[in-house]
């Protein structure tokens, strides 16, 4: 039975909804280009970005939220279940490698960054390959705001009545899913349905020559009814309304860092970072317009053409003959001062209102003390912690929706590796629909929070170091109460493996047994060793030298401020 919309009207309101999509469109398009600058491409920046704090910020976030692919974990509250929802979680922890869902999560906190991340998670089970996948694979694709809609005329997410997005698809593939001989191609273009520029014209031109023509397709997905509505954007034919047959919640997964009261779209981060990244552009500019016209001459008083030309012409060290009095060097333009110090005190704002960025990207010491800097890192890592727990939620969303692809499927098997005990011995098990227990739904899914962080050798290694100082090195008098010994020999080979300095491990030998002490024949003189020892620490006072007391003291000085010397001496002092 053919299942019953108001085509008509469907198509009205997501065009309404599309030209209010204009402006937030527009906006990302210029946060790219000032984030690709001038060098890019021909449509990048029309201004040089000497500072690009976007890209150092965005850069910086995309590490932290979003490193590595993410990792299921699956538990349930059935006791018998449990063997299962392990098997399960192996199984699952396949898909990622398989999809390469760790560049899509990626890309979407990219899109995040700029506008809005979305990610359309389905099955290709069309009966022909669709966007570049296989019959009956299980697919995570970005979907960038250019291409994404939503009813705008919503206040919150739980009240929209549709989403969806647009795509190009080759026209051989569209004929043979919709039954119809007579679809026409579409002429290519990077401009909008309403005539909105959208990111890909930084890099591309109109008027593209294709290998395979294609049909510019639009999908709409209905809550009301749960039904998925795909129509042409150009033609405004309807070729296909069906039944969404997959997850509860739909096939779009949508991340935002910043709700807005009474707003449906989320505000991103560059938004914020945008007016003060082209401030300080601005004021850099401006500074190196003032230093490339700075000019230092020579004034000559007196004497003659030939005495002047003589002393222009003469190398080092050369005599000659000059009559006139001595050349006055004159210096005329050069860097304001001020403006210096405007621009010292404009950039370290961006680094304020960016979460510390120093901190977080390890860029250099953020306070005076090592225990400090310490302090300031966890507290800057507040907004990023709330960023990575949006992050980690959504990607919680979209494994989700692959486990449930991946569990009704009624044909695919796979094979994990499960580990006997404590034993060094595995034994291979299948996971299909023949061999899975209980219902989707008796097991739930989580995401390992650390495996989306960078675990690279050299955190690793900092890592490593942080539990040595913070845990072994203080308890080491309890650990040898209760016959515990620190293990020097497993450490540095861990440290040469980590640091990969293999000689590491070769600058200390150790032997089987300690050699004992030998006493001396005839009279030995006995050797003493106090019982008690005293330790007497010093402390000594040293002005730090972290970026923004540095630019901080830079702009007094610069100011004709009255700054003291500890402040004078950390403006020469490194920063990292």
């Amino acid at each position: 039975m053919a299942l019953q919309i108001d085509f008509k009207q469907l198509k009205t309101a997501v065009d309404w909804s599309i030209t209010q999509l204009e402006i937030p469109r527009n906006n990302r398009v210029e946060a790219v280009k000032q984030f690709v600058g001038m060098h890019y491409a021909r449509h990048g920046s029309e201004k040089r970005v000497p500072t690009n704090f976007l890209e150092l910020a965005i850069t910086i976030y995309l590490r932290l939220l979003a490193a590595n692919a993410p990792r299921v974990q699956v538990s349930t509250t059935i006791p018998y279940l449990k063997p299962y929802a392990n098997t399960t979680e192996l199984a699952l922890n396949q898909v990622p490698d398989e999809i390469d869902l760790g560049s899509t999560l990626r890309r979407a906190v990219l899109e995040a960054m700029f506008s809005l991340g979305v990610v359309k998670v389905g099955i290709a089970s069309s009966g022909v390959a669709v966007l570049g996948h296989d019959v009956g694979e299980a697919y995570a694709d970005i979907v960038s705001l250019d291409d994404y809609f939503i009813d705008m005329s919503a206040k919150n997410r739980k009240s929209i009545q549709f989403q969806g997005n647009d795509y190009w698809m080759m026209v051989e593939t569209a004929r043979d899913m919709f039954n119809r001989n007579n679809i026409e191609p579409d002429q290519h273009t990077i401009t909008g349905d309403q005539g909105e520029h959208r990111a890909e014209s930084v890099t591309t031109d109109e008027g593209a020559d294709l290998y395979k023509e294609r049909l510019w397709l639009r999908d709409v997905y209905l809550y009301p009814t749960n039904q998925i509505v795909t129509y042409g954007v150009k033609n405004g034919e309807l070729y296909r309304v069906m039944e969404w047959d997959g997850p509860e919640m739909g096939p779009y997964h949508t991340l935002g860092f910043s709700d807005v009261p009474g707003n449906i779209m989320p505000l991103p981060p560059v938004a914020l970072w945008m007016d003060i990244h082209q401030l300080n552009n601005s004021l850099f500019r401006k500074l190196g317009k003032q230093a490339d016209a700075k000019k230092t001459v020579a004034a000559f008083q007196g004497g003659n053409d030939t005495d002047v030309n003589n002393l222009k012409n003469a190398s080092d060290g050369d005599g000659i003959q000059y009559s006139g009095q001595k050349p006055e060097a004159i210096t005329v333009g050069g860097i304001d001062q001020a403006t210096l110090a405007f621009y010292l005190q404009s950039a370290d704002q961006f680094d304020y209102f960016a979460g510390n960025l120093n901190t977080l990207g390890g860029l250099g010491p953020g306070s005076e003390t090592v225990g400090q800097d310490r302090l300031m890192s966890e507290a800057a890592g507040a907004r990023a912690q709330d960023m990575a727990q949006l992050t980690t939620k959504f990607a919680k969303g979209i494994f989700k929706a692959l486990a449930w692809y991946e569990w009704t499927d009624p044909i695919r098997k796979r094979y994990v590796e499960k580990r006997i005990g404590d034993t060094d011995i595995y034994l291979r098990r299948e996971w299909s629909d023949e061999t899975r227990e209980g219902d989707f739904l008796d097991y739930n899914f989580d995401i390992d929070v650390y495996s989306m962080q960078d675990n690279s050798p050299s955190v690793q290694l900092q890592k490593l170091g942080q539990v040595v100082e913070r845990y072994i090195v203080p308890l080491m008098p309890l650990i040898q109460q209760q016959g515990g010994v620190f293990d020097m020999k497993v450490l540095l080979e861990e440290v040469a493996e980590l640091s990969n300095l293999p000689v590491v491990s070769e600058l200390v030998k150790f032997q089987d047994q300690p050699v004992e002490e030998q006493v001396p024949q005839g009279n030995p003189t006995p050797s003493f060793k106090p019982s008690q020892t005293t330790r007497r620490y010093e402390r000594i006072n040293r002005p730090g030298a972290n970026r923004q007391g540095r630019n901080a003291a830079m702009s007094q000085l610069l100011m004709g401020g009255n700054v003291q010397q500890a402040e004078k001496d950390a403006v020469g002092r490194r920063t990292g």
